[in-house]
């Protein structure tokens, strides 16, 4: 079972910063909870090799960048560790995605891995929307707030609500008005999204037929 590891920590990830945000006392830099994911990751990936080691050195680059940033507010080493944490889910993408197409039945660390690739599409989402909030803030929100460092922690849960409300289309309930283009790009991810779902509900369909059929003398 390579894939309930990563499972676990995206949820980790998902959760941990809203309450580390409310309960002020947990004070969990964001360099952890990605370095959860990175971990996990490699070792669902370990069997192939080069990706892993593109995960070794993009969570490497990540980490430290983020570490710097938080310690130190560098906004350049954020930019460029929300851009390591993109590459990086999109190249688990590409995999698991891969893996499930090909496969010719279902099994349960396949459907868990299923489950993974949704919710890395919203993190890899999320890392792009906050990407581009860090380097223009306006290219986000209309009326954007100043780049603070309590600021720049909220926003990122910001980011990691309205992604996952675009891929779910249950839609955005947030105050602040969001530019055209963040809307037009929305609306690709909530395609990607129902897309996604119908793909892989029809292939577990179909995995399910075909066991019934051999089934039947």
């Amino acid at each position: 079972m390579r894939y309930p590891p990563l499972l676990i920590a995206l949820f980790l990830t998902l959760l941990l910063r809203p309450f580390a945000e409310h309960f002020r006392s947990l004070d969990v830099p964001r360099g952890v909870t990605q370095l959860i994911v990175f971990l996990a990751a490699i070792y669902a990936f370990r069997h192939i090799r080069r990706l892993a080691a593109c995960l070794i050195v993009l969570a490497a680059m990540s980490v430290t960048l983020s570490f710097a940033a938080h310690y130190g507010w560098l906004s350049g080493f954020e930019v460029i560790s929300q851009g390591c944490n993109f590459l990086a889910m999109v190249l688990a993408m590409i995999a698991i995605l891969s893996e499930v197409l090909r496969a010719r039945s279902a099994s349960s660390d396949l459907v868990i891995g299923a489950v993974c690739l949704y919710f890395i599409m919203g993190l890899a989402w999320t890392f792009l929307y906050y990407s581009m909030y860090l380097l223009s803030p306006g290219s986000i929100f209309i009326s954007p707030s100043s780049i603070t460092v309590t600021a720049r922690e909220s926003k990122f849960t910001e980011m990691v609500y309205f992604s996952l409300s675009a891929l779910t289309s249950i839609g955005s309930s947030g105050e602040e008005a969001l530019t055209v283009m963040v809307r037009q790009l929305a609306v690709v991810e909530s395609a990607m999204g129902q897309l996604y779902l119908a793909v892989l509900i029809s292939r577990l369909v179909g995995f399910s037929t075909t066991s019934d059929s051999k089934a039947l003398p």
